[in-house]
C-alpha cells in the first residue's frame, strides 16, 4: 500500500476509531476525539488557552457563558487543513440579547474517499469517513461580573457503513475578577452517557469529557498597542493533562500578532497567528506537526453587527 493510505488509516484509527476490543473495556478510552480539536483560528495562535478569552460565536466551544461577551450580533466560519487528507470545519452564531445569550454552531471533520483493499492487498473500492457535530447553547448573566452557560450537542460519526450517534452537554462559567484587566473562565465539555456503534454486540465507549480552566489579562496601551495573555489548564478523559500558554500584541485594536504554546501533545506544541479586527475578523494560524503528518492552516473570518 501506499504511505499515504498508511498514514491516513492510523490517523483515523487513533483519532476516530474506537480501541479494539481486547482493550475497549479499559477505562478511559473514547470515541468522537474530533471534538477535542479546538475550533477557530484566534483560539489556536494561542496555543488554545481560551477559555477565559472566547467573546465571540467561538464560545459555543470553548465556553458557552464567552457568549455573554457578544455585543448583539456574531457569525465565525473556520476552515482548518488539518493533517494529511483530513479538513476540519467550524461554523457559529452567538446572539447577546439582555442578560441572555444564545449561540448555534457546526463541526464537521472530514477526509477524501480512502482506498479499501483486501488481505492479499488488492484495491477492492472506496470508503469514507465523516464526523458531523450541531449544538445550540445558552448563557445567563446571573451577576455583573459572573456569567453562566451550557450547551446541548448531537453528534455523528460515520467510517463506511458503520455509524454512531448521541448526545453531549457542555457547562462553562466566566468571570470578570476584582483585578483591572484579569478574567478567569472554565468548562466542563462533552459530558454524557456512554456510545456504540450499530453493529451486533458492538461496547460501549466514553465521551472525551474534558475539563479547561484559566485566566486572561488584557492591557491597553502598551508599546502603542495591546496584550492579551492566557494561560489554562486541560484535563481530557483519556489523556495527560495539559497546560497552555499564549500571548498576543495588538495594534491601534486592528492588527493582531501572536504565538502560543501547549504541552504533552506527541505532535505538536508551538503555534503562530496573525488577525485583522474591524467589523469583520479575519484571523490565520498555523501550526507545524511533526513526524511527517503536515502542518495545521487555520483561517477563520467573522462578523459582529
Amino acid at each position: 500500500m501506499t504511505k499515504r493510505f498508511w498514514l491516513t488509516t492510523a490517523l483515523l484509527l487513533a483519532a476516530a476509531v474506537p480501541a479494539s476490543p481486547a482493550r475497549a473495556s479499559e477505562p478511559g478510552l473514547t470515541v468522537l476525539s474530533f471534538l477535542k480539536i479546538g475550533a477557530g483560528a484566534h483560539a489556536s495562535s494561542l496555543g488554545d488557552a481560551y477559555v477565559a478569552v472566547a467573546s465571540d460565536a467561538s464560545a459555543t466551544y470553548w465556553n458557552p457563558a464567552g457568549l455573554l461577551g457578544i455585543r448583539s450580533n456574531d457569525v465565525v466560519g473556520v476552515h482548518n487543513s488539518w493533517i494529511q487528507d483530513l479538513r476540519h470545519e467550524f461554523a457559529a452564531a452567538g446572539f447577546h440579547r439582555g442578560r441572555s445569550a444564545f449561540g448555534a454552531s457546526f463541526i464537521g471533520l472530514y477526509t477524501s474517499d480512502i482506498q479499501r483493499r483486501d488481505d492479499t492487498g488488492l484495491a477492492t473500492g472506496f470508503f469514507g469517513y465523516s464526523d458531523v457535530a450541531v449544538s445550540g447553547s445558552y448563557a445567563f448573566q446571573v451577576a455583573p461580573t459572573l456569567g453562566l452557560g451550557a450547551t446541548a450537542r448531537y453528534m455523528h460519526q460515520s467510517i463506511d457503513d458503520q455509524t454512531l450517534s448521541g448526545m453531549g452537554f457542555d457547562l462553562g462559567a466566566t468571570w470578570r475578577t476584582p483585578w483591572n484587566g484579569l478574567s478567569a473562565g472554565a468548562s466542563l465539555r462533552n459530558l454524557g452517557g456512554q456510545l456504540s456503534y450499530d453493529i451486533p454486540g458492538a461496547l460501549n465507549f466514553d465521551l472525551p469529557t474534558t475539563f479547561q480552566t484559566g485566566l486572561a489579562y488584557r492591557r491597553p496601551n502598551v508599546a502603542g498597542g495591546g496584550i492579551l495573555v492566557a494561560a489554562d489548564l486541560l484535563v481530557a478523559n483519556g489523556d495527560d493533562a495539559s497546560v497552555r500558554f499564549g500571548a498576543e500584541y495588538s495594534l491601534h485594536e486592528q492588527f493582531t500578532l501572536g504565538a502560543g504554546y501547549k504541552s504533552n501533545f506527541d505532535n505538536e506544541d508551538v503555534s503562530f497567528g496573525v488577525g485583522y479586527t474591524r467589523t469583520i475578523r479575519v484571523n490565520y494560524a498555523f501550526t507545524p506537526i511533526s513526524n511527517d503528518l503536515g502542518n495545521s492552516h487555520r483561517i477563520a473570518v467573522g462578523y459582529a453587527w
